[in-house]
């Protein structure tokens, strides 16, 4: 999952210059290994660790939509620093509530396990602790004058899926590589407090582990489509994500995973997506496709995923004068799989600056 247009634009604002992360300090292995690379990169040009997911009010049966991240990267190979994202949708109440941090560690990361990453800055926390799908996830947000905050933990009901035909290395078209594996059905619990009200949650995560993603910048890309989907009827679940490129070129990829635990990494080829309706934000001016087309013919795969709730653009301020801005929310998903109507779930991330009408 390559946050890397954000990024460009943010090593811009943030140090005044048009170079790339130092990919000088990436290491790369013929194959990933959980035990190694679950713990942070020295160094590393740009990693993170990510979770969004559907959880329901245990009480109310209320949904909510959850977002976590937190990114580490390393300009020179010397000076590490972490930007957190946290955010919750609230489909009943039609709210979207995300915040942010941006810190400059004082110390390098070291690679250690379990995982303790922590951003903090004025009312604003998150932090992340665990290993191998075990993990405490906590946030304190400020949104639109209102505070939000959650505290989940996980465990997972089934093994990692490497990325890249096994090997846990996606390599997006020969542009780049990157270490790539997910935990595609963590369950997680906890409480989370939205509108004032404090709600004990359940749910499922999808959990991603990425890094060595600094190398993606120098080829300029201009736009990154990702998404998760969660399929009600068969128990599968799918990744895919369509990376675009100023040359106009269209990279796909992604993987299949079955209800067995079996999965099959897609190429670029057998996968079709096209936009079929968009939607502006008023705040950013930034047009979005609020409903997407996906076709996997070999797999006799189609999809519709269309925005649950349009209005969860997310705001990255990093100077006064400097907001980057991307789409990540849930979305609905109806179809067919080998010709048999399905439904699902989905978090789809939009980075699309081609969609920008000026």
């Amino acid at each position: 999952m390559l946050r890397n247009l954000i990024f460009f634009f943010f090593i811009l604002a943030l140090d005044s210059c048009v170079s790339p992360p130092s990919t000088e300090n990436d290491v790369f292995y013929d194959r990933a290994d959980i035990t190694r690379d679950e713990a942070p990169h020295v160094s590393n040009s740009l990693e993170w660790w990510y979770a969004t997911g559907w959880l329901t009010d245990i009480e109310t049966g209320d949904t909510f939509g959850i977002e976590f991240v937190v990114f580490h990267f390393s300009m020179n190979g010397e000076k590490d620093r972490l930007l957190s994202n946290v955010a919750i949708t609230d489909v009943k109440a039609d709210r979207f509530y995300f915040d942010h941090t941006l810190i400059s560690l004082k110390e390098q990361l070291k690679a250690e396990l379990p995982i303790n990453l922590a951003t903090e800055k004025a009312k604003s926390q998150a932090s992340m602790n665990g290993q191998f799908g075990e993990y405490e996830l906590k946030a304190n947000g400020h949104h639109a004058g209102e505070s939000f905050s959650y505290r989940l933990s996980t465990y997972p009901r089934s093994p990692a899926v490497m990325h890249g035909n096994k090997t846990g290395y996606e390599d997006y078209g020969g542009y780049a590589k990157a270490g790539y594996y997910s935990y595609t059905d963590l369950i997680a619990e906890g409480e989370l407090m939205v509108g004032g009200k404090l709600r004990r949650v359940k749910g499922t995560i999808w959990y991603d582990r990425q890094w060595n993603c600094g190398k993606v910048l120098e080829n300029r890309t201009t736009g990154w489509d990702w998404m998760s989907v969660a399929l009600n009827e068969t128990n599968e679940k799918l990744m895919l994500y369509r990376l675009r490129l100023k040359e106009g070129l269209n990279i796909y990829g992604g993987t299949l995973v079955q209800e067995d635990g079996v999965y099959h990494s897609l190429k670029s080829e057998e996968i079709v997506i096209e936009d079929q309706a968009y939607w502006k934000s008023d705040n950013s001016g930034d047009r979005y496709p609020s409903k997407l087309s996906v076709s996997i013919p070999n797999h006799q795969l189609e999809l519709s995923l269309e925005m649950l709730k349009e209005e969860q653009e997310l705001e990255i301020k990093i100077l006064p004068l400097v907001k980057l801005y991307y789409w990540e929310g849930m979305c609905i998903v109806s179809g067919t799989r080998n010709g048999v109507p399905i439904t699902g779930t989905s978090y789809l991330e939009i980075t699309n600056p081609e969609n920008r009408e000026n």
